[in-house]
């Protein structure tokens, strides 16, 4: 038997099975779970839930559990356990198993439809199926395990992060922000994704290079800020030397509570697509998105706030794809590299030369040099296109970095 390890559990279990039956005759709760083994799933829904629970005090409470022992940030699992109830997962997995397996039990889960009205005039023309109209607004509700992957309450920018640290932890940051030359200095965070953290055998399409990004980098550090390099166990080394840059993932002394610290302290994060931009939310810091394949991410990720996107490119012909025909196709978000390779497509990734005039432009925009609103007028199509096939209006003035916009101005019509 398949699962009879899971059934053996659940023998021993039983007596705590009917308890949850006997509770909620007389109290309402939920279980849950949380994603631990990769920090993008595993920070900003659980943030956002904390946030939802500040504004409705409430809020049915819920009985969480890790679903793996070996979280990917020890630090994060710390802080959640503070501000969770947390069960033991051996305890609450199995349950959470039978659970989700058979429907007369799913009154143990949240159930989000009593609070969603669904358009059928649009939900019936959408490629994907997984978003809802609330209102006149259309919103990408992403929902996994009960819980949601977007705050369509603008409750982040409500409250402030949960994530806290006490005063040796401050101490320990502090210290360390000494070390490297930037305590009381401005500085900024960058990261590239690798194969390496998640020990991929192949490359995968939001995979990039980090010295694509030196020229803008050096923008930045000429404008007076610091530069800090984020990652974990990484091969690949910065290709210059500058001591305003400093190589934090390469200098042996990363760890979870000090990529947390850091981000927290720093101005804003430029980034290609990858997790550890969650954490950049978590502590609301604006972000730049580099070589990004899914601008939908942004429901997802409230602290992003411009891009620029890879594109698709057909080796037959030797011409790009339009962006409306790589959302249409579902490149995007649903393939892997190897999978895109195979339709005869290649991902190209944004040039050392795009990337410097998008960290320049990020810079106009931090600054508050860039006319949002015409900007995001003369980029109104593109976001038609998205708002088609991923139900997600851009209410917040999101945008393109508009260099980019312009030498790629066929493939956003």
């Amino acid at each position: 038997m398949k699962n009879y390890k899971i059934y053996i559990k659940l023998f021993f279990l039983i007596p705590i099975i009917l308890s949850f039956f006997i509770i909620r005759i007389f109290k309402d709760f939920r279980i849950s779970r949380i994603e631990a083994r990769k920090i993008g799933h595993m920070a900003t829904p659980i943030e956002i839930f904390i946030c939802e629970k500040k504004n409705d005090p409430n809020k049915v409470p819920v009985l969480w559990f890790f679903d793996d022992n070996l979280s990917t940030n020890q630090f994060l699992r710390n802080q959640w356990s503070q501000k969770l109830n947390i069960l033991p997962r051996y305890l609450l997995e199995p349950i959470y198993i039978l659970f989700k397996k058979y429907k007369f039990f799913h009154f143990f889960f949240e159930n989000f439809n009593d609070s969603i009205k669904i358009n059928p005039d649009i939900y019936s023309t959408m490629p994907c199926k997984c978003f809802i109209c609330r209102g006149s607004r259309l919103i990408p509700r992403y929902i996994k395990d009960g819980v949601k992957q977007i705050d369509d309450n603008n409750l982040l920018s409500k409250y402030k992060p949960s994530i806290e640290f006490n005063q040796n932890e401050k101490n320990e940051g502090e210290n360390y922000l000494k070390k490297i030359g930037v305590q009381n200095k401005k500085f900024f965070t960058f990261a590239s994704r690798s194969s390496v953290f998640h020990n991929e055998k192949v490359d995968e399409v939001r995979n990039a290079n980090v010295n694509d990004k030196i020229l803008g980098i050096k923008f930045m550090v000429s404008k007076g800020y610091k530069a800090i390099r984020m990652g974990k166990y990484l091969k690949e080394k910065i290709n210059f030397s500058d001591s305003n840059i400093i190589d934090h993932a390469g200098l042996g002394n990363a760890n979870d509570f000090l990529d947390f610290y850091l981000i927290s302290k720093c101005e804003f994060m430029i980034s290609d697509s990858t997790g550890i931009t969650t954490v950049a939310a978590l502590f609301r810091k604006p972000c730049l998105s580099l070589n990004d394949i899914g601008v939908h991410s942004m429901a997802e990720h409230p602290n992003r706030r411009m891009y620029i996107l890879k594109k698709f490119k057909n080796r037959n012909t030797g011409e790009f794809l339009t962006f409306e025909e790589v959302y249409q196709r579902k490149l995007n978000f649903e393939l892997g590299l190897q999978e895109i390779n195979k339709l005869e497509l290649d991902v190209i990734d944004n040039s050392e030369f795009e990337i410097k005039k998008a960290i320049e432009s990020f810079y106009d925009l931090m600054n508050n040099n860039l006319n949002l609103d015409e900007i995001v007028n003369k980029q109104k199509k593109y976001w038609q296109t998205v708002e088609k096939y991923f139900g997600f209006k851009n209410s917040d003035k999101v945008i393109i970095c508009p260099d980019f916009y312009l030498n790629n101005i066929d493939l956003f019509k």
